[in-house]
């Protein structure tokens, strides 16, 4: 059985994509299926990629796939917790009417698109946030953790 995926996986996995592909910034919307997996990205997209390497294979069954969904959502808030510089106010979302979801990645994909935001600086986002303590419990299986 592979081990499952943590937040911080995910987040060190597209702080190296972001620094190897760049980051995108621009009016235009950003179209990972006609730019291929080499061109800049912004940031959310590099969150994603994260999420798409820690994916398990379709073929494993169970409860891997729970650990792994937990980890998306921890990884999400980690990382727009740490954009925000604090913890993000439901509030925030809910005064909006936007889910909580939408509302974090709208967040990355405008802390992103910041003018004179870097490559480099997202990384180091995406980094800090992985060392966040996010609910570790909730990613392991029958009582072993999985870092």
């Amino acid at each position: 059985m592979p081990a499952p995926i943590t937040p911080a996986c995910i987040l060190n996995t597209a702080a190296r994509h972001i620094e190897r592909v760049g980051l995108y910034q621009g009016e235009h919307l950003w179209q990972p299926g006609k730019m291929g997996d080499a061109a800049p990205c912004n940031v959310l997209h590099a969150w994603e990629q994260g999420v798409r390497v820690g994916r398990p294979h379709r073929s494993v069954k169970g409860e891997v796939w729970t650990v792994f969904h937990h980890a998306i959502t921890d990884s999400l808030t980690a990382m727009s917790d740490q954009v925000n510089g604090r913890r993000v106010s439901p509030r925030r979302w809910l005064e909006l009417n936007l889910d909580q979801r939408a509302y974090r990645r709208t967040m990355l994909w405008c802390w992103g698109d910041e003018p004179g935001r870097t490559a480099e600086e997202a990384a180091a986002a995406f980094r800090s946030a992985a060392t966040l303590d996010v609910s570790d419990r909730r990613h392991s299986l029958r009582g072993t953790l999985f870092r």
